[in-house]
């Protein structure tokens, strides 16, 4: 199964991997199901008659004997739909599996950025108030742009909502030499703003859901997120090229062939720590373990799925020294930490490597 981002989710991708019997699972964008079709998709949800499935974490070996509860990741439901297309002159057809997902962490974690944008934009009208020197005193008409440009900026048009108040102030002038008497009227124009609850409801509730397809049928609703959400990031390995331990930036080549040569050879690297993550992280998963002791700061802190980088830095202080005893010449290697021999021994190297240097 090829499991991809919504870039992957092109009707043409998916219909190429389709046709070559094979299986995709992949988030579908906002031009695949745009946000009309997402909500007459919730609709039934609102008004209780569509079921959701739950799909949990599943447990580890560790979290099983110590009888701890299952964590609720996400709810959702699934139907099935005929999808058509063009493939080189040829009009193919076949089944997809659509799966309307509701995350509690995305949609915790969007909210948490709605009420940022919320308070920002609340600030920015309030702030249109204010008068003062070099401050430019706003007509009614450009007060109501500002307002409308500031609740674009932060995409919360319909959940904001502003009232104005014009005050009108009559000043009585007396005659003065050639001036005559006369009544000049200024208005002073604000803004307040205040949040919309039902508007505000509404939006909270569609944040953490997204469409999926799947040309899997037999593929359940936990399965499909469990997937997605363990699939391996090919982008996160080229990412290391620009930082250590590769450190590929910044580049001081000129020769298009010795830029390639370069990368291929830290391409090398870049398998080996891949390969090394891997190994470290199957092992973790195949013994329902965790390995701590790799957090700066936090030694208690443990994780299923260490990276190559945090493991590497707990072998950083080990020390050989070369001592010359009687004419003869001895090393001495530093102690190994218990730490240390346990991502040795995950990756599946014996410890030798290291004792053997002293002597």
């Amino acid at each position: 199964m090829y499991i991809g981002d919504s870039k992957m989710g092109s009707l043409e991708t998916r219909a190429y991997v389709a046709h070559t019997q094979d299986y995709y699972l992949c988030p579908l964008s906002a031009v695949q199901v745009p946000q009309a079709e997402l909500a007459r998709l919730l609709e039934p949800v609102w008004e209780q008659k569509q079921k959701l499935s739950t799909v949990y974490r599943p447990l580890t070996q560790e979290e099983i004997k110590h009888g701890e509860e299952r964590q609720t990741l996400a709810e959702g439901f699934m139907y099935e739909v005929t999808q058509r297309a063009k493939l080189d002159g040829e009009e193919i057809e076949w089944q997809e599996q659509r799966l309307v997902v509701h995350s509690f962490k995305h949609a915790e974690r969007q909210q948490k950025a709605l009420d940022v944008r919320i308070k920002k934009a609340q600030s920015a009208i309030a702030e249109l108030n204010i008068r003062g020197r070099g401050r430019k005193v706003l007509t009614g008409d450009e007060l109501k742009k500002a307002v409308d440009k500031i609740l674009l900026k932060h995409h919360v048009d319909g959940i904001v909502t502003v009232s104005y108040h014009t005050e009108t102030h009559t000043i009585h002038k007396r005659a003065y030499k050639d001036h005559p008497a006369r009544t000049i009227e200024k208005s002073k124009t604000t803004v307040s703003s205040e949040i919309d609850p039902l508007a505000y409801q509404n939006t909270v509730r569609c944040l953490g859901w997204r469409v999926y397809a799947s040309n899997d049928l037999q593929l359940s609703l936990n399965e499909a997120v469990l997937a997605y959400r363990e699939q391996y990031f090919v982008e996160r390995g080229f990412g290391r090229y620009k930082g250590k331990p590769l450190g590929l930036m910044p580049l001081y080549l000129c020769s298009e062939d010795r830029i390639k040569g370069l990368i291929r050879l830290l391409s090398i690297g870049l398998r080996i720590l891949c390969l090394f993550e891997f190994s470290v992280r199957k092992a973790l998963n195949d013994g329902g373990e965790k390995i701590a002791g790799i957090y700066k700061g936090n030694p208690k802190r443990a994780t299923a799925k260490p990276t190559a980088e945090m493991m590497l830095k707990s072998f950083k202080w080990i020390t050989l020294t070369e001592v010359e005893l009687n004419g003869a010449i001895r090393h001495v290697l530093s102690p190994m930490t218990a730490v240390q021999k346990q991502i040795l021994e995950l990756a599946g190297l014996p410890v030798t490597i290291y004792s053997t240097l002293s002597g």
